[in-house]
């Protein structure tokens, strides 16, 4: 019985921490905070023009892989510049490689906008 206590609290902490995480990348990163509020500012015009279930499947994919990969990026960044105190050209690529990530997902939650907008422009 010890045991199973032992285990929930280690998987309650670990959902804490999670979170916690969620929160500082919120209040610290503006990247993030951004992309925050750009998902909220998309779901309150999805919902206003209607969208059907599997457009906002689309939707919600969509958003969620901008947030997952500003958050890696971030980490990533925060990594490099806790490593390297000076300037140095493969920190410099790791950083840029990251960021390509995040434009691409960027790139990909564009389209899916597009593509949804201009059917029921239409």
């Amino acid at each position: 019985m010890e045991l199973l206590i032992d285990l929930t609290k280690r998987f309650i902490r670990k959902f804490i921490n999670a979170f916690s995480g969620l929160w500082a990348g919120i209040r610290y990163d503006n990247s993030i905070l951004l992309q925050f509020v750009l998902a909220v500012a998309s779901i309150i015009v999805f919902a206003i023009i209607k969208i059907t279930f599997v457009e906002w499947m689309f939707v919600i994919n969509a958003i969620f892989i901008v947030i997952i990969t500003e958050f890696l990026n971030s980490s990533v960044e925060d990594l490099c510049d806790l490593l390297v105190d000076k300037y140095d050209l493969h920190v410099k690529e790791i950083k840029d490689i990251a960021a390509a990530a995040v434009l691409l997902s960027a790139i990909y939650a564009v389209i899916v906008a597009v593509i949804i907008v201009g059917r029921h422009m239409l």
